[in-house]
């Protein structure tokens, strides 16, 4: 879908337009994740940042600091989630491994869980962007309109999250510009995306 591809080249556009700015917050949140603890509210900072800048507000490291101190509880409500589902998809898509011993069927069963996984991966980009187009941060009403917006834009959605991935891809071998853009570069897509969704519908309503 080309819409997929439009927003891509919106969140590179905004990602390189103030790349000292990009890079400052892309370090903060990197040296953030380090520490367990203050992982989960350095992401939500990381994607109100993202947020600011998809909708063309000025942005700088200050609101990150200011989005990180006010994320904490939110914050970890979602790392915990996070940990939990992770815990679980992840071990079963080992243990079927080890136990399938490469049996077609063992095979077919890692397949589905990594499809679960990569869907619900998808859905964290979509929740962590609603957080901050909500009137309130509530981490279930994110997670809900997240997963309205995936099922109804499946096709968007896949296209977008290869896109993704291709890009990430070929960030591997620009490490250095994986470090000071690759973390912001993700918020910024995943809220051009909710923006550029919430657009179409209301556009279809008016039609």
């Amino acid at each position: 879908m080309l819409e997929a591809w439009y927003v891509i080249c919106a969140a590179v556009r905004d990602t390189w337009d103030d790349l000292l700015t990009t890079a400052v917050v892309n370090l903060i949140w990197l040296g953030l994740t380090l520490p367990v603890v203050t992982a989960p509210p350095a992401a939500l900072a990381l994607f109100y940042v993202g947020n600011r800048r998809a909708h063309g507000e000025p942005t700088d490291a200050r609101d990150f600091l200011h989005a990180f101190r006010h994320s904490f509880r939110v914050g970890w409500r979602w790392g915990v989630l996070q940990l939990g589902v992770l815990f679980v998809l992840v071990g079963d898509l080992i243990l079927t491994g080890r136990l399938g011993g490469g049996s077609i069927g063992g095979r077919l069963v890692q397949g589905f869980y990594l499809a679960v996984l990569a869907v619900w991966l998808l859905l964290q980009f979509y929740t962590l962007a609603f957080l901050f187009e909500q009137e309130e941060p509530r981490l279930r009403t994110a997670l809900r309109n997240g997963a309205v917006m995936l099922g109804q834009n499946h096709l968007f959605s896949a296209t977008w999250g290869v896109l993704l991935l291709a890009l990430l891809a070929v960030g591997v071998l620009f490490f250095c510009v994986t470090m000071a853009a690759g973390g912001l570069f993700l918020a910024l897509a995943a809220n051009h995306a909710v923006l550029n969704r919430l657009a179409a519908q209301r556009a279809a309503g008016l039609s």
